[in-house]
């Protein structure tokens, strides 16, 4: 799979899940140091959003936008994952008050975004994940899954929310 930044092609390294598959296991270090696994999600329907950083402005206004949507949507988790130390992730979540997501941070392992097929393979940008959208139901079912194939473009908020509305019927 691939990404473009600037009109140039980047590559994807890993298995980029698709609709009705099972999430894989993980396990992420929220902003608090505690962890969250796939296995705390069950029985809640849920977003993980990988994003490379807070300090991108894109990225910033996507976990913003995310954290309109937990309050919005308060059935499902929101969980927004990079590799941000958890130190970065808490600090940016304080000073914007992003109360209705779950950051976490991937910067222990590389297993997640390998898994998730979301691990940018260039110089420039290595270690850093891809953005890209998961929306699981509450059996750990992906119901949606989205790479944003353009590093300065927004996630496709609609199909995210229509994806959960209709995981409802």
């Amino acid at each position: 799979m691939n990404n473009n930044v600037h009109d140039s092609t980047i590559n994807v390294l890993g298995d980029f899940p698709n609709v009705g598959q099972v999430t894989k296991k993980f396990t992420l270090t929220k902003d608090d140091f505690d962890t969250i696994t796939h296995s705390d999600l069950y029985g809640k329907k849920c977003i993980l959003f990988s994003f490379l950083s807070v300090d991108m402005p894109i990225c910033a206004e996507s976990v913003r936008e995310f954290n309109r949507l937990a309050y919005r949507m308060k059935d499902v988790e929101v969980i927004c994952i990079s590799v941000d130390t958890p130190f970065t992730l808490n600090r940016f979540c304080q000073r914007e008050g992003l109360d209705y997501i779950t950051a976490a941070s991937c910067f222990s392992s590389s297993e997640f975004s390998l898994d998730f097929g979301i691990k940018i393979d260039n110089p420039m940008l290595s270690g850093f994940t891809a953005r890209a959208v998961f929306c699981l139901n509450e059996h750990g079912l992906i119901t949606h899954s989205q790479i944003v194939e353009d590093i300065n473009q927004l996630p496709d908020y609609e199909s995210v929310v229509s994806a959960l509305r209709t995981s409802n019927d």
